[in-house]
């Protein structure tokens, strides 16, 4: 395939009826190539999964890694150079007809480097049916990884939206937890609906004991929400890391939501997040 290697893997060797179980879709990503995220930004199509399943079982969405900053062309955009693997549960029907069982899904996508590239992938496995459910030892490991990876929300982080539904420009204010706020070295939010594209560039500004995003929306998302859900990324001054937290702010209106998001991975010093 051209800027990629794809294909499903499921958690478990053995299934039960019905107990839901976990498949991955791994994805390697060629020298220089990327895939994209859930909410691609101003370009490229993400990652889609059209099921074909036995009869009886069911598919849940896709569980989305906590994307990167990437670039395609001179635009930038939300997606993965890393590798990565899409978690999907699938829950069986309560009685298993067959010992055997195969999943099937078409997969098509988007790569880009030079140029993007469209693929498209019939994928598959088969697990064996039982009394009891049994983990893939093998794979336990690369599950495990995977899982470290979906976004949570942010431990002891206060996040207020400020401007109204459907305003031309999105201003959320963030309340880092007790004593993370010098530890701050940027800040950026990942619109997981499209309701912020990724440029232009977001507008990070520090105030007392937190900061402001303001950012442009896009004049393609969703009108009318609510809330404002996606991923905030923290990069810490001290070691450059990364922390990704799932965020989704009330707009004025509605009922504003305290978000807790995982811890950052060092704490946080002076933000230069004007950016």
């Amino acid at each position: 395939m051209k800027g990629i290697d794809i294909e499903m893997v499921s958690e478990n060797a053995v299934i039960a009826g019905g107990k839901p179980f976990t498949v991955g879709v791994k994805i390697h990503h060629h020298e220089g190539y990327h895939t994209y995220w859930q909410n691609p930004g101003i370009a490229g199509v993400p990652v889609k999964l059209e099921w074909k399943l036995p009869e009886g079982f069911s598919a849940g969405p896709i569980q989305w890694p906590h994307p990167e900053k990437s670039m395609m062309a001179i635009h930038p955009v939300h997606g993965f150079e890393r590798d990565v693997m899409l978690l999907v549960e699938i829950t069986p029907p309560a009685k298993l007809e067959s010992t055997r069982v195969g999943l099937k899904a078409t997969a098509s996508w988007m790569a880009c480097a030079d140029g993007c590239y469209p693929g498209r992938k019939e994928l598959s496995c088969e697990v064996t049916a039982g009394d009891a459910a049994k983990p893939d030892p093998i794979l336990a490991s690369a599950f495990e990884k995977a899982r470290t990876e979906l976004p949570k929300p942010l431990e002891g982080w206060k996040v207020e939206a400020l401007s109204e539904i459907d305003a031309p420009e999105v201003k959320l204010r963030l309340i880092p937890a007790a004593g993370q706020i010098g530890q701050v070295k940027e800040l950026y939010f990942f619109s997981s609906d499209g309701q912020i594209s990724s440029d232009p560039p977001q507008r990070v500004t520090k105030f007392g004991d937190g900061f402001e995003i303001t950012a442009e929306r896009s004049a393609y998302g969703p009108k009318g929400q609510p809330k404002l859900p996606g991923v905030l990324m923290v990069t810490t001054a001290a070691d450059g890391g990364q922390a990704f937290g799932t965020i989704e702010p009330a707009f004025p209106g509605g009922s504003a939501k305290v978000v807790q998001a995982s811890p950052t991975p060092a704490a946080a010093k002076e933000c230069d997040c004007e950016k």
